[in-house]
Order: C-alpha cells, then structure tokens, then sequence
C-alpha cells in the first residue's frame, strides 16, 4: 500500500526557514498542492527550523507546522518518481527571466508563460496564491550569500516589484538585480517541478 508521496522542501517566512519532508497521499506538484490550500498550515516532518540566514541556529524536531500564510517561498530540494499513471498536461508555454522583490528577497528566476500573452496580462490574470519558478537564485536583501535552487514556489502576495530581464545573471545581488518571469497557475499545474 502507498503511504503517499514524499518531496524534501525548504519554506522560507520571513524570519525562519523551516527544511523537512513533505508527504502527500496522492502525485501532485507542490505548486498544486499549495495552490490548493488544502490546509491553513504545510505539515513537515523532519524538520530542521532556523532563524533565516543562520542555520548554524536550526533545531530538529520531529513534527512541524508551518503556516501557509506566512510561507514567502518554498523551494523542493528533492521529489519522488511520479507514479507510472501521472501524465501531466503539456500546454503551450515559454520561459521568461524575471526578477521579484519582495521585503527580504531579490528573485531572480525563469518563469514559464503562454506565448500568446505579455507579462503583464498573464499576471494580471493569475488567479494562484504561489507561482512556479525555475533555475532560481535567492538573493538576500540584507546581505548575505546567494541561493540558487532549481524549482521554487513564490508567494505572489509578497512581490512588491518585477520586471523582465534579458540580459545574463548577475554574479551577486547589489542593489539593482536582474528578475525572472513566472508561470499563471494553470500552466504551473502541469509542468511547475521537475
């Protein structure tokens, strides 16, 4: 019997980060199940928690619950296999570098949209709490070393600014990074982790 579906996450609020294992009963992405708000609070077990920025402070315990509303980003550092069954939808869709600020990060990120519209029209018509990025750097506003993750999910509520890029990444943040674009929930569903 499947006792579900096991993906190792980060979840950055805006003073910890929490890393453990979140378990689902049925294949989904984690854009999915986020952007479903099946529960008011992301049930990890495993969990190392930190003040953010300085995880030479984390503590282990063996359950925790993280409040989706104070979830900024959530990063999957590793996903099971998809059941042979899973076939995901293939819509039409590009990727885009944008950048997003929000009050402690600088996100610089390729975001997937549908070619048939602009950045602003398919954000404006974004109906997801999170939005699916990929080949991510996490940059910190109030310093520190650059992240760089492969798939996250950014909470739209805390962008405060964006904007296309079109040239290369920066090496590092200083006060002017480049931004990646982002995917609209539909098309995250079917293709937002890897």
């Amino acid at each position: 019997m499947n006792d579900g579906f096991t993906f190792t996450v980060e979840i950055f609020t805006p003073t910890l980060l929490c890393t453990g294992s979140y378990t689902l009963p049925m294949y989904r992405r984690v854009s999915d199940a986020l952007n479903n708000r099946l529960s008011r609070f992301v049930s990890l077990h495993d969990v190392s928690i930190a003040p953010l920025w300085r995880p030479q402070q984390a503590q282990r315990v063996q359950h925790a619950l993280v409040a989706w509303g104070d979830a900024l980003l959530v990063a999957v550092l590793a996903e099971p296999e998809p059941p042979p069954d899973y076939h995901p939808l293939a819509l039409p869709r590009q990727t885009q570098p944008v950048m997003f600020f929000t009050a402690e990060f600088a996100v610089r990120a390729e975001m997937y949209k549908r070619p048939d519209l602009d950045l602003e029209e398919m954000l404006s018509g974004l109906a997801d709490d999170f939005i699916p990025l990929r080949n991510v750097t996490i940059f910190p506003i109030n310093g520190g070393a650059p992240l760089h993750r492969s798939f996250v999910c950014l909470a739209q509520r805390a962008i405060q600014v964006l904007y296309s890029v079109r040239g290369p990444a920066p090496a590092d943040y200083h006060s002017e990074p480049p931004a990646d674009t982002t995917a609209t929930a539909s098309e995250s569903n079917t293709n937002a982790e890897a």
